[in-house]
């Protein structure tokens, strides 16, 4: 019996296609009123003026599109800061913090 190589490295590649990258800690503004605390698991719970939010995010690129029930934002990864919309702007924070 033959064995495509062509077809082990699609299904492979499909296979490994939903092991996608996931952020992981606590972001948050300079002045402590919003912050944004990623779970490995696709789960992210949101933090503004001291009510919290859960909600669900997935990352496209550059890109982290957070999604409850209030709707969908839609934020942007550069280096150690998320970017959103209104001039949000995001720090990651140490684990010590």
């Amino acid at each position: 019996m033959r064995t495509n190589p062509g077809w082990i490295v699609a299904v492979t590649s499909i296979a490994l296609s939903g092991c996608g990258e996931q952020l992981s800690g606590s972001y948050a503004d300079d002045d402590g009123v919003t912050s944004y605390a990623f779970a490995t698991n696709g789960r992210v719970t949101i933090s503004v003026l001291g009510a919290n939010v859960d909600a669900e995010y997935r990352l496209d690129g550059d890109k982290v599109l957070v999604s409850s029930a209030q709707g969908t934002i839609v934020l942007t990864r550069r280096e150690d800061h998320l970017y959103g919309p209104m001039g949000l702007e995001l720090k990651r924070q140490n684990q010590g913090e």
